[in-house]
């Protein structure tokens, strides 16, 4: 029996993108034995309407003759994928939302925050047969409203359950010159502003002195990790540079994050606006205890355990419910466990390949 060809969309760099290590998971899962998939990606942004490219799409699609093109993201990439899909016939093509222009604060040149705005995210859902999001959040925001049966539900990212998450530890943190005692913080994020890295430097200068007893024994450290790159390094680099007490180590793009996060003790996530990252699922998975902003996905993702949720742009409360889980080893083991369960039962990797195959299978045979 033949089975469904689906084509799937994806943009960016390898290390540096949710939506396309996504995709990655799902081509490399059990899935592949239901669909044959087909990519379809590009590795820069569109700065404008890229015809060659969309010709090379077009002809693909005509070639391969899917049953569903899935297009992930908006933005002129969403734009460029469903584009070609309609300009080859396709008649049933998914964009799922993982994010908006509208969000950000820094989105460059106004003009061209008005055309994404106004233009190309709104056409990218109109030309669209089906639209889903990856967290209830998303689904519930204004510029989605009016899409009646297009929408087909929430389809969350999921991660692998590492069997054993810390098994590199010593490995890892001997790598990385990080002592018994010390303590790491680790950041998993596109180095942007908008991730909140001004309110993390101001917040862990408001650090308190450690009061964990055991530091009289030795030079114990606190560590921040920053594994990503992006266009605002050098700026957050030096800001960071200036934090004393804390010893900041920019990592810059990493395949290995799993084995980053097994050699850290909390992962922090002050990201002014988010939907739902796989970043924060990943350090859940390992068992790491979150201080994350209240924004967007991450609410929902932490409602039922697994971290502290503080106040977007809040660098006291971000310090302070840092301050605990820094100076308490049993309680970070306590909320980190909290969080791998949310994870297993809610946002793995086969929770998402189930939603996800549901999905294929619905709009496959309308």
């Amino acid at each position: 029996m033949n089975r469904p060809v689906v084509v799937q969309h994806s943009a960016g760099i390898a290390g540096a993108n949710g939506p396309l290590t996504a995709v990655q998971r799902v081509l490399s899962s059990s899935l592949s034995d239901r669909y044959e998939f087909v990519r379809m990606h590009q590795s820069a942004g569109n700065g404008s309407l890229n015809v060659p490219l969309l010709r090379e799409w077009v002809r693909l699609l005509r070639r391969v003759r899917p049953a569903l093109v899935h297009v992930r993201g908006l933005q002129n990439e969403g734009l460029h994928g469903v584009l070609a899909a309609r300009l080859a016939g396709c008649p049933r093509v998914l964009v799922t939302v993982h994010g908006t222009v509208r969000d950000l604060r820094q989105a460059g040149r106004p003009w061209r925050r008005r055309l994404l705005v106004h233009g190309a995210e709104p056409a990218t859902l109109r030309l669209a047969s089906h639209v889903g999001t990856v967290c209830e959040y998303a689904a519930g925001r204004d510029f989605l409203g009016g899409l009646g049966g297009k929408f087909v539900g929430v389809i969350p990212n999921g991660v692998p359950l590492p069997t054993h998450p810390r098994a590199p530890r010593d490995r890892v943190r001997a790598e990385l010159d990080l002592r018994p005692d010390d303590v790491a913080m680790i950041a998993v994020s596109r180095l942007t502003w908008e991730k909140g890295y001004a309110v993390l430097a101001d917040a862990l200068r408001r650090l308190p002195p450690s009061t964990d007893r055991r530091q009289h024994r030795s030079a114990a450290r606190r560590v921040l990790l920053v594994a990503g790159d992006g266009p605002d390094r050098d700026t957050i680099a030096a800001l960071l540079a200036g934090v004393d007490g804390v010893e900041v180590r920019l990592l810059g793009n990493r395949l290995d994050v799993p084995d980053l996060l097994a050699a850290a003790d909390v992962f922090v996530f002050p990201t002014l606006h988010e939907n739902l990252s796989n970043a924060l699922l990943e350090a859940m998975a390992h068992g790491l205890p979150v201080v994350a902003s209240a924004v967007g996905g991450n609410i929902e993702v932490l409602r039922s355990g697994g971290g502290r949720l503080v106040p977007a742009g809040d660098p006291d409360a971000l310090a302070g419910a840092l301050s605990p889980l820094l100076d308490d080893p049993a309680e970070r083991r306590h909320v980190g466990e909290l969080g791998r369960k949310v994870v297993a039962e809610s946002y793995s990797l086969d929770v998402m390949l189930g939603a996800l195959d549901r999905v294929y299978q619905r709009i496959i045979q309308e």
